[in-house]
């Protein structure tokens, strides 16, 4: 979701009929205080939270390249904002298998969904004497050389921009040197909050996100819907 559908999202919420839900929280969990739309704009970033009087949020945040959502219930508990998303189906790695390769070289193929880069994705390599020979992928996938006397010995995929990571592959050099995977995207973009805290600084609510603090401050009249 791009940013313009972000606050398109977000919004189209403000003035929504809210649907059924099961029976809402006590009222002193999300008081009227904190509920309303709130601004997380900031450099290379937007950012979007609403929380609802219903007990419901949503949220944006348009990154760079990275786009994520979620919607579910929140309460204030303890001084801080808690976020919990409806059901999410996480991303995930499938390991495929091995085969043979070309001597001396280690091959990685990813199957990722159409329209999906190769580039997004790293993988991290352990070599028989402890070395590292991690690297991004290209879009033709990973091919790594490596001497026959320090072979790799385990393989781990990553997409770090949504924080994603597969099993850590043990490598049967009687198979092969050649390890396929299968991206399956499932809810990709979608953030799956347990019980995620954002703390409450002088009306503001800061989300750790992304490995920046995300300060939502709240504008407008303050409804929630």
């Amino acid at each position: 979701m791009r940013l313009g559908g972000l606050l398109a999202f977000l919004m189209a919420a403000l003035g929504a009929a809210a649907p059924a839900r099961p029976a809402p929280q006590p009222a002193d969990q999300h008081p009227a205080a904190l509920v309303g739309h709130y601004d997380g704009h900031q450099m290379e970033m937007g950012a979007e939270l609403l929380l609802r009087a219903d007990g419901r949020f949503q949220y944006g945040v348009a990154y760079g390249a990275l786009d994520e959502e979620a919607e579910g219930t929140w309460l204030a508990e303890g001084g801080q904002v808690l976020l919990t998303s409806d059901k999410v189906t996480p991303p995930r790695f499938v390991f495929l298998g091995q085969k043979p390769a070309p001597a001396g070289v280690l091959t990685l193929s990813v199957e990722a969904p159409r329209g999906m880069s190769l580039q997004y994705f790293d993988a991290a390599i352990r070599l028989a004497k402890g070395g590292d020979a991690g690297r991004q992928l290209t879009d033709d996938g990973l091919t790594v050389p490596f001497a026959a006397g320090d072979p790799p010995v385990k393989v781990q995929l990553f997409l770090p921009m949504f924080e994603q990571k597969s099993d850590v592959i043990a490598i049967d050099p009687a198979k092969g040197y050649w390890l396929s995977f299968r991206f399956e995207p499932n809810d990709l973009g979608k953030a799956d909050f347990r019980g995620e805290a954002l703390a409450i600084d002088k009306g503001d609510l800061l989300l750790q996100r992304f490995g920046r603090t995300i300060r939502f401050h709240r504008d407008g009249d303050g409804s929630g819907g």
